[in-house]
């Protein structure tokens, strides 16, 4: 059996359909991103109160009608998604300062027959993109 810290990082990534749950002391767990992926209220509860999100997803780039048969159960999800951090972010108490920090990049709902999962092709351009856009974010948000 894996070490609990491995264990844990392997739930971390365990995307149903993608990767089995793990157990970890008799239960099976999945990523907790799926439910929260935006953790501002475990950022709150254990005392942080300037709060940066790197959001890898969809957050900031608005939805747009269906067009596919498999489209309205993708955006469901990102709705469900979009609820909870904006939940989160109207539950922080005052003076919690919650950032989310621009990707830089357009992400697109793609075909999922399409993606090639081991193309990492556009990495350093997503990166590079996040980082810029994070950077300029940063000097004209972020006190010292």
């Amino acid at each position: 059996m894996w070490p609990r810290r491995s264990s844990a990082l392997l739930a971390s990534s365990a995307v149903p359909t993608l990767f089995p749950p793990v157990e970890i002391d008799g239960e099976h767990f999945y990523d907790g991103g799926l439910v929260d992926s935006v953790p501002v209220g475990r950022a709150v509860a254990l005392g942080a109160e300037r709060i940066y999100v790197l959001q890898v997803g969809r957050i900031e780039q608005p939805l747009r009608p269906p067009t596919k048969f498999w489209e309205p159960a993708l955006i469901a999800v990102e709705i469900a998604r979009r609820h909870r951090f904006v939940s989160a972010n109207d539950q922080a108490p005052d003076g919690v300062d919650v950032h989310l920090l621009p990707s830089g990049n357009d992400v697109a709902f793609d075909d999922p027959r399409q993606v090639k999962w081991a193309d990492m092709s556009e990495t350093t351009m997503l990166l590079d993109g996040a980082y810029a856009a994070s950077t300029e974010y940063l000097d004209h948000h972020a006190s010292p």
